[in-house]
């Protein structure tokens, strides 16, 4: 079922039932791989992210396996989305608590002038997001994944596999499926109480 919202604020939701975006991204197929540059390496230790490092058959067969995840969120989002500036430190403390665990997130910047890449910069520097802020400023992550609207996360299993497709951002409205993601990363099922973002 496909929601969309109106001018300028609110949330909409892909159940993970059913969706089929128009990328290459398909609700349990493989998320299409990529190796994208870092607006933040200071911060998340790396110049490049290559997915297949992260999830699927290569990352959990590699030496260095401790890099692979259990669960990898990759958001896509714009400067100028409200809501993605509230998703964004939610992702990071959702980030700081169970990177340990084998949580992974990635956040897919889409801005191209240089006046919005500017602003990006100064947002990332001053958030201090530890997780890698990927550079696509040709938009060829969005339309591979077919990325219509921001935010949208691919939620992604240890195989690489997108498990769930999310749309927008709205705690209240739409709450983060917290439980699923606890599940998958073998931690404690239990709520947990985020600072009020925004």
């Amino acid at each position: 079922m496909r929601t969309f919202a109106t001018a300028g604020c609110l949330l909409i939701v892909f159940a993970s039932v059913g969706l089929a975006t128009a990328g290459e991204a398909k609700l349990d197929g493989p998320a299409p791989f990529f190796f994208v540059a870092t607006y933040n390496p200071e911060r998340c230790g790396t110049k490049l992210v290559f997915l297949d490092r992260l999830v699927g058959k290569k990352a959990q067969e590699a030496k260095n396996a401790e890099n692979a995840k259990k669960v990898l969120l990759i958001t896509f989002f714009n400067i100028d989305c409200k809501p993605c500036r509230k998703e964004l430190p939610f992702l990071q403390e959702l980030y700081e608590r169970y990177e340990k665990d084998g949580l992974g997130i990635l956040a897919v910047n889409t801005d191209y002038s240089k006046e919005k890449v500017s602003e990006l910069r100064e947002f990332v520097k001053k958030s201090g997001f530890t997780f890698p802020v990927l550079k696509d400023r040709f938009q060829a992550l969005q339309r591979r994944y077919g990325v219509e609207s921001f935010p949208t996360m691919f939620i992604l299993n240890e195989r690489g596999e997108i498990k769930a497709i999310r749309v927008g951002y709205n705690e209240e409205k739409m709450p983060f499926p917290l439980a699923d993601v606890q599940r998958r990363l073998e931690v404690k099922e239990e709520p947990i109480k985020f600072k009020k973002q925004g």
